[in-house]
């Protein structure tokens, strides 16, 4: 038996079956990763194996004494104190004496305060308190939260890291985590990933963030129509077998609904198959039909389609020396671009740096302090609201997207709401039920149908991919490489990037913006390289002993250089253009998938040999021209 074993386990929610006689067992020292579609019963089998839940059958066994610790999706409300005295509230009673000891040790004001504060050291001596006080700190050390923080200024991100120190002060043997990166930037995910892997602890975690699911399972299981399959594999792995699993599946369907289809017409034959029939193949026809009515299928799958209006002009956007700055501080600072038509953007920065003030600031929507954007022709934009500021919980979904028709425009067609939004997986009871009652998944989904309802050549999307399952983001991500339009993407999902985006607008610190040719395995690499050279400390040069001034002059060596350097210039740039008609062209993208990442760092490789030569060349121009006037 493992750590916990589920044997048998049913559970419903409502009419709705989760999950039929699943099995599944924790051993030490797994990274297990539950997957599955939204709504499909994740959250509610992490329950079951944290205690919290029970399941309507079968049996959860533990081993004894065994501790979890469970982190559920959102960040409780109204959570406040110290991130010493927080941390320290998962050891209950111990933990508040721990905080108010550290609290009295910096501010005693008075005889009672300093009575109080002599019999908590004298309990921290006596019941060896103080292995207590070194773990609260050991943990914050490692969580990078300074003890006096205020939790309730905390980000989203910080919040999470506190919940996650106040059980692990438990010492639990098995995290269980549901959804831990929702929200999160990609510094924060990346963090975690580092931290839950030198952590040493059993893990049991939900996510839907693809390259923190390699990065960190060992094992997976997956939740589909009610069943629960376990693959002892890494999540590339489990792709590749799983979809082995569906083929095969596919196949001995295909194979039952023939047999069954010649069974059916077998016994339609009339009187005269009747008399003859024998009741064995009878008993076995009624056999067949009862496992085909028992089959349970598969999720139809999320349909996009983005309308493309009429092309925009070749540049959609001018940004000239834009500034933007709130309370003092400097959210943009003097960043210059031209964006074309075709130009997938990826925003990249860590939350609250700004990334939505600069959408904000390229589409009009606020005030520039200084600089200008100015828009291309025959621009049709698309924003995706990431605050879901255009819901209205009260309304019904129909009325959202049909705006009071019973059709939406799909191209040259009109199409019924109700058939539209079945498309985007939503029952015909929800379309006819309150925005409120969806789920955040099911709101991104809205929202995309409400986006693509209409004609767009511009799509601005901030955080398209929250909540969303992987299948729904993949066909996302499918959709998106293939629209031709100009995309301006926000987003924390490091593969949604990769595969999208052909440049990236990375903030940096200052309100500074770098633009970069790449997703964000090159932004990354542009972050690594640049941080490693500032943590190089210059040596000072040698001293050197003066030497005798000698009469320069411009050599023939540099003469020819500098005949040869536009020929080079003009090769590279020839090569340059060639890479880029290749990677707008939608046929070549799809066919040669595996080439762009290679294609894209070429054409970073191009550009900075470019710059490189034209820097070389003005400055051998420069010493021609000064040598010349000697």
């Amino acid at each position: 038996m493992g750590l916990i074993s589920l044997n048998n386990v049913s559970l419903r929610y409502g009419s709705h079956v989760l999950l039929d006689r699943a099995n599944l067992s924790v051993a030490q020292g797994d990274a297990l990763a539950i997957v599955g579609r939204n709504g499909c019963g994740k959250t509610s089998l992490l329950k079951i194996i944290a205690g919290i839940g029970e399941p309507d059958e079968g049996l959860v066994e533990r081993q004894r004494g065994i501790k979890t610790a469970y982190l559920p999706q959102d960040v409780p409300a109204g959570i406040s104190g110290s991130a010493y005295e927080f941390v320290a509230g998962g050891l209950g009673q111990t933990g508040k004496k721990l905080a108010l000891y550290r609290a009295l040790l910096s501010n005693i004001s008075s005889p009672e305060e300093q009575a109080q504060f002599d019999a908590l050291a004298r309990e921290m001596d006596t019941n060896e308190l103080w292995k207590f006080e070194a773990k609260i700190t050991d943990i914050l050390s490692r969580l990078e939260l300074r003890p006096e923080m205020d939790v309730a200024k905390f980000s989203a991100g910080l919040k999470r890291r506190a919940l996650l120190g106040r059980e692990l002060a438990q010492d639990p043997d098995i995290l269980i985590l549901d959804e831990p990166t929702n929200h999160l930037d990609i510094e924060s995910v990346i963090w975690l990933e580092k931290f839950l892997k030198e952590s040493g602890k059993t893990l049991v975690f939900v996510s839907h963030d693809r390259v923190f699911l390699q990065n960190l399972a060992t094992r997976v299981a997956e939740v589909d129509r009610a069943k629960l399959i376990s693959f002892d594999c890494d999540f590339k792995t489990f792709l590749r077998r799983r979809d082995e699993l569906l083929e095969a599946e596919a196949r001995n369907e295909a194979v039952f609904d023939k047999k069954l289809a010649q069974e059916e017409a077998w016994l339609r034959q009339g009187i005269k198959a009747r008399r003859t029939r024998n009741e064995g193949r009878v008993r076995e026809l009624m056999r067949l039909r009862k496992i085909r009515q028992s089959r349970r299928e598969r999720q139809g799958s999320l349909s996009l389609k983005i309308q493309d209006a009429d092309a925009s002009g070749q540049k959609v956007m001018e940004v000239e020396n834009i500034g933007v700055s709130f309370g003092g501080r400097k959210i943009i600072s003097d960043f210059s671009t031209t964006i074309y038509r075709g130009d997938k953007i990826g925003i990249i920065g860590r939350n609250g740096i700004g990334k939505t003030t600069l959408l904000n600031a390229l589409l009009g929507r606020i005030k520039l302090d200084t600089g200008s954007v100015k828009n291309g022709t025959r621009l049709k934009i698309a924003y995706f609201d990431q605050l879901r500021q255009s819901l209205d919980p009260k309304q019904k979904l129909f009325d959202y997207v049909g705006e009071g028709s019973d059709y939406v425009s799909v191209g040259a067609q009109k199409q019924s709401v109700m058939g539209y939004l079945q498309n985007f997986l939503f029952t015909a009871e929800q379309i006819q039920g309150a925005i409120g009652m969806l789920s955040g998944g099911e709101k991104n989904r809205l929202l995309l149908a409400k986006l693509f309802s209409s004609p767009a050549n511009v799509l601005v999307l901030d955080e398209p991919t929250n909540d969303l399952d992987m299948q729904a983001i993949e066909i996302l991500e499918n959709t998106l490489v293939e629209f031709q339009g100009t995309i301006l993407l926000v987003s924390h999902d490091r593969l949604f990037l990769n595969n999208i985006a052909s440049a990236v607008f990375g903030f940096e610190d200052g309100g500074k913006i770098t633009e970069i040719v790449g997703g964000y395995d090159e932004w990354f690499k542009y972050l690594s390289q640049k941080r490693g050279a500032e943590k190089q400390t210059p040596q000072p040069a040698p001293k050197e002993k003066p030497q005798p001034q000698k009469r320069e002059k411009f050599t023939n060596k540099e003469r020819q250089e500098l005949e040869e350097m536009q020929g080079k210039i003009e090769a590279l740039e020839s090569e340059q253009e060639e890479l880029s008609a290749k990677l707008q062209d939608v046929d070549f993208l799809r066919n040669n998938a595996s080439q762009i990442k290679d294609m894209n760092a070429r054409l970073e490789e191009l550009q900075n040999q470019i710059n490189a030569l034209f820097d070389r060349w003005s400055c051998l121009e420069e010493r021609k021209s000064a040598l010349e006037k000697k």
